[in-house]
């Protein structure tokens, strides 16, 4: 064998570059749906984000579920389609997603690790350019457009130029280094440290009532170090595996202050296996942490748009001219430590997102989609779910293909709601609507 030899290098001070139609900020559901969405459309796309690893919150911070892509009541069609559609079909046939019944709609269930591993072979199939492990350090803005990205990279700084952006930064990053001002909620809305616990008798946490375990948290938290008293169990697709929504964390906007966050919720992940171990032996006497997720943000900053989502209008469903997308997911409000306040809609609501909410006044070439878009905190609780997130980022690539070099303030509303008609339009084709319906109607909510 030969051996390698060496030889010298020094750091240099040129950038890399990339350029393309379209830079997307941010790979969770909103930001995976616009890059796949371009793609397909045929514009070059680029999508950045600082984590290690595509897939956003869905996959580092181990969420498991997938909300608001179901209407409510007893046959509830679905409300959202796109790339969600090909994603859901082969998670489905593989054993890698389940729904059930929940907060009047459905929930669907899936393996952390499968959801990864689809997302990134659509990447590398599209040639979509990831660029991850990368912090955006600023903005290069001519006028009313951003031109570039600047960014570092433990292999050197980048620049990123485009043609326009979708910021699914979840932090409106874009408009908030462009110098525009923000809303952010006057009360801390709080996150979650989720984790999954392996080694679980499923058979019987799956019968055990919300309640029992509720009432445990209340009546010992506090010597288990469980800030918490609320919060679900879901199943696995896996055997043995239940996904755990228990913790509360704050979520400040620092760098500090959040990796002592994240360490505090995975304290309190471990007193709730403590405290499950000590009530429920015979469900969680041999289960053990198989994965701890990364601080789940559920809300900071949000643009400043040419509308606004507010809480009268989701609650009256209130309709705009200018809709790219709806869902029915409850008000989930997350100001308490100790609780979680619900609203729940009845059967025939729907509420809706304005293309104008996605849009940053002062920016032509930006768009966001996911939780920074432009709404009350409370009415956002209702929208930043990941069904309506991959709805926005589809909207957000349609209309990125169509203004090319144009402002998003002047786009044509009804050519875009003709390019995401089905998902405006309720769809009751899906087998697991078909499956609740002939076998098990109506049932309690199980989560």
């Amino acid at each position: 064998m030969q051996h390698p030899g060496m030889q010298t290098v020094r750091r240099t001070s040129q950038q890399q570059k990339l350029t393309a139609d379209l830079c997307v900020v941010g790979s969770g559901a909103a930001g995976l749906s616009a890059a796949l969405e371009a793609r397909a459309l045929g514009q070059s796309v680029v999508i950045v984000d600082a984590a290690p690893q595509i897939g956003g919150q869905a996959v580092n911070s181990a969420i498991g579920t997938i909300c608001g892509l179901y209407a409510n009541g007893p046959a509830p069609g679905r409300v959202t389609h796109g790339v969600m559609d090909p994603l859901l079909a082969e998670m489905t046939a593989n054993g890698q997603a389940t729904a059930r019944r929940a907060r009047n709609t459905l929930i669907v269930d899936y393996a952390i690790n499968g959801w990864m591993r689809w997302v990134e072979r659509q990447i590398l199939e599209t040639d979509v350019m990831p660029v991850t492990g990368a912090v955006l350090r600023g903005v290069e803005r001519q006028d009313r457009r951003i031109s570039a990205l600047q960014l570092a990279t433990r292999w050197g700084d980048m620049v990123i130029e485009a043609e326009s952006f979708v910021d699914a930064s979840g932090d409106a990053v874009l408009s908030w280094l462009a110098g525009l001002p923000l809303n952010q909620s006057d009360t801390d809305i709080h996150g979650t440290i989720m984790a999954v616990f392996e080694g679980v008798d499923t058979d019987i946490v799956n019968e055990m009532p919300r309640e029992t375990y509720h009432a445990a948290m209340r009546a010992r938290g506090a010597e288990f170090g469980l800030v918490r008293h609320d919060g679900f169990l879901f199943p696995q697709a896996e055997a043995g595996k239940v996904l755990a929504n228990m913790t509360h964390i704050r979520t400040p906007q620092d760098p500090v202050g959040l990796a002592r966050a994240g360490m505090q919720g995975r304290a309190q992940v471990d007193g709730l296996l403590a405290l499950f171990k000590a009530e429920f032996p015979e469900a969680f006497g041999n289960a053990r942490v198989a994965t701890y997720g990364q601080p789940g943000i559920r809300q900071t900053r949000t643009i400043q748009g040419r509308s606004r989502i507010t809480v009268e209008g989701v609650r009256a469903g209130h309709r705009p001219d200018d809709a790219i997308a709806r869902c029915s997911w409850p008000i989930e409000l997350h100001t308490e430590m100790a609780d979680t306040h619900w609203e729940v809609f009845g059967d025939d609501h729907m509420h809706w997102i304005p293309f104008g909410a996605m849009v940053p006044e002062g920016l032509d070439n930006v768009v966001t989609a996911g939780r920074c878009i432009d709404a009350e905190p409370a009415a956002l609780a209702s929208v930043r779910v990941m069904g309506p997130c991959f709805a926005m980022g589809r909207a957000a690539a349609t209309a990125a293909a169509q203004v090319g070099a144009g402002s998003f303030h002047q786009i044509d509303v009804t050519a875009l709601q003709a390019a995401v008609a089905d998902n405006l339009s309720l769809t009751r084709d899906d087998p697991w609507t078909a499956g609740f319906v002939r076998e098990r109607g109506r049932e309690a909510d199980g989560a």
